[in-house]
């Protein structure tokens, strides 16, 4: 299959395929590109944070809250350097959902 790309010759090689790949921009394709990048972080770090919810039978918050009780009847089940590794995935999970998406709500659809 050949694609066809009818440009300016003053257009750069990256804007001849932006344009065949149907963008109007370099920009147009960049903002979509990164969007979709994001939307797919976010849910990658949703299930992250899901997984923990669905091990531990508590959303973060509570985690924290009752980890330091080393009689919890739920948290006692588990070892302390997994807890310790399993809070420190879950809160940067929690971050990285902060940050991208606060980038995802400054560029435009």
């Amino acid at each position: 299959m050949s694609c066809v790309m009818i440009a300016s010759p003053n257009q750069s090689v990256l804007e001849k395929v932006v344009h065949a790949f149907g963008y109007r921009s370099t920009e147009d394709f960049l903002r979509i590109e990164i969007r979709n990048l994001l939307q797919q972080k976010i849910a990658y770090y949703q299930s992250r944070i899901d997984f923990y919810e669905q091990k531990y039978g508590m959303n973060f918050d509570e985690f924290r809250r009752r980890v330091v009780d080393k009689s919890d009847p739920v948290l006692s089940k588990f070892g302390i350097i997994e807890k310790e590794d399993d809070d420190n995935d879950w809160d940067d999970s929690i971050d990285f959902i902060l940050d991208y998406s606060s980038y995802l709500q400054q560029i435009n659809p």
